[in-house]
């Protein structure tokens, strides 16, 4: 493997230790006094950031999951959108003296600037309509954070193992850290009575506050973990990244989000298929893992949901059990109106249309949907939703028509780079990058497949899916410049 010259040297551990332990203790201390902790974190965070940049942006994806943060105006910021902003300005200031184009280059990876460019002229052109003008504008500023500042830090690692390696491992223990928080919240019925699955039980919400998001962090995720363990090379297939690929898996289930579920059985199956085209060897063992994984974790969750270790907990035999909930999936689609879930969304998507017709041109404003719909509830609308439940409406509904033609030029970018990289450049690239490459396909399908009955873009669930972007991307530079990994 051609390493990246002078990209990422070896940070100086005694260099970082001191910043990090200054973080810890701001930390600690925001827990008793908010104010003076919080500056304190972000002047080790900055300190960190200049000493070892890809260790701040690990930093960024552990604390990403949480919300952690404080409310303006009715919006929450959370830690991470501080953090965010460190790291762009410690981007510029590196890229500045490269000029423009340098600068251009840094936060608009050339597979996906298009379509980029294309959303954000959308979104400030629906300031001209919006229903709440600064509603929007934060919107924006989140979009760039997600979409042009954290894929530009995580893509300056380039082709560096060592620094992915790193990423990959702070991706995969906050998920699992998580998951294990959600099976305790699902074994103690530790949630509202309208998350009771099983009679004694609960869907599991992590920290999302909503079972769907936090399902899809964790599907997201899965396409990574499984095609590093099953795909990547050797020294990668060891205990520690089975256990993570199945507490991944195990974190969709316990969500009970059929769309996590419908997501990720999309992504195996499109990935096994560009893995039989590619390297046709490995499929088995990559199904073996795929498939068999999330099985056991559906058994696994079966037969905890037979119990009951709250003795307390209010029993509801209205609410379906695990192979219940899954044989919903399907009938949900043939028979929507026997589905509460279903049905509500089906008045969701009539109010976003409705949004569309009445203004097609620039929308109602970035993120502003759910205050058309709280001013237009369809009749039978049991509560005002924060979304349309539909990336394509949603974004139809705040930005116009074309709003719809972004999500899909934008996605279509996405699946078009990844599968020309891994198609074309499998003889030439290492094991690593293929693994990494299909497992951003399949991260990048499980995003477009959820999206079509959920709106995921948002803090803390969105991380896997930018890391697969900056994979995608890393790739697309490398191909394009004809360099060898």
């Amino acid at each position: 493997m051609r390493a990246e010259v002078n990209k990422f040297r070896e940070p100086n551990l005694s260099k970082s230790l001191w910043p990090v332990l200054i973080c810890l203790i701001g930390a600690l201390t925001a827990i008793r006094i908010g104010p003076i902790g919080g500056v304190v974190f972000f002047v080790g965070y900055v300190w960190l950031a200049v000493v070892s940049f890809p260790l701040a942006a690990m930093l960024y994806i552990l604390a990403a999951p949480f919300p952690i943060g404080l409310v303006l105006h009715h919006h929450k910021f959370y830690v991470a959108d501080f953090m965010a902003i460190v790291l762009a300005l410690k981007l510029f200031k590196d890229h500045l003296h490269e000029g423009l184009r340098g600068l251009i280059d840094t936060f608009l990876p050339t597979p996906f600037r298009w379509p980029i460019l294309f959303v954000l002229l959308l979104s400030v052109l629906s300031l001209a309509g919006s229903l709440s003008r600064l509603g929007t504008v934060i919107k924006i500023l989140e979009y760039i954070e997600f979409f042009v500042v954290m894929v530009a830090v995580f893509r300056q690692a380039g082709n560096d193992q060592r620094v992915w390696n790193r990423y990959f491992t702070a991706l995969f223990i906050v998920v699992s850290a998580v998951a294990l928080y959600g099976l305790y919240q699902f074994l103690f019925q530790l949630g509202p009575i309208y998350n009771i699955v099983d009679g004694h039980h609960v869907r599991a919400t992590g920290f999302f506050g909503q079972p769907n998001p936090f399902g899809a962090f964790s599907e997201e995720t899965f396409p990574l973990a499984v095609a590093l363990l099953t795909l990547g090379p050797r020294y990668l297939r060891r205990g520690w990244l089975v256990a993570a690929t199945t507490l991944t898996a195990l974190g969709a289930v316990e969500s009970y989000s059929r769309g996590s579920w419908v997501a990720d059985a999309a992504a195996v199956f499109f990935m096994l298929v560009l893995i039989l085209i590619t390297k046709p060897q490995l499929a088995k063992q990559f199904a073996w893992y795929s498939i068999g994984i999330p099985i056991l974790m559906f058994v696994t969750i079966f037969l905890l949901g037979k119990t009951n270790l709250t003795h307390y907990a209010v029993s509801s035999p209205v609410h379906k059990n695990t192979a219940e909930r899954l044989r919903s999936t399907v009938t949900a689609v043939i028979h929507p109106q026997g589905h509460f879930d279903t049905n509500q969304r089906l008045l969701i998507w009539k109010s976003a249309i409705q949004a569309i017709r009445q203004h097609p041109l620039l929308g109602v404003g970035l993120g502003n949907f759910h205050l058309f719909i709280q001013h237009h509830p369809p009749k039978g609308l049991a509560a005002v939703p924060p979304m349309a439940h539909n990336l394509y409406l949603e974004w139809g509904a705040d930005l116009g028509v074309g709003g719809i033609i972004a999500a899909l030029w934008l996605e279509w970018s996405w699946i078009r780079h990844a599968v020309s990289l891994v198609r074309q450049k499998t003889t030439a690239m290492p094991e690593y990058w293929y693994a990494a490459l299909v497992g951003a396909f399949g991260s990048v399908v499980a995003f477009i497949v959820h999206n079509w009955v959920d709106f995921l873009i948002d803090q803390g669930v969105i991380v896997p899916l930018l890391i697969a972007l900056a994979v995608i991307a890393v790739g697309y530079d490398h191909y394009r410049k004809r360099q060898a990994f």
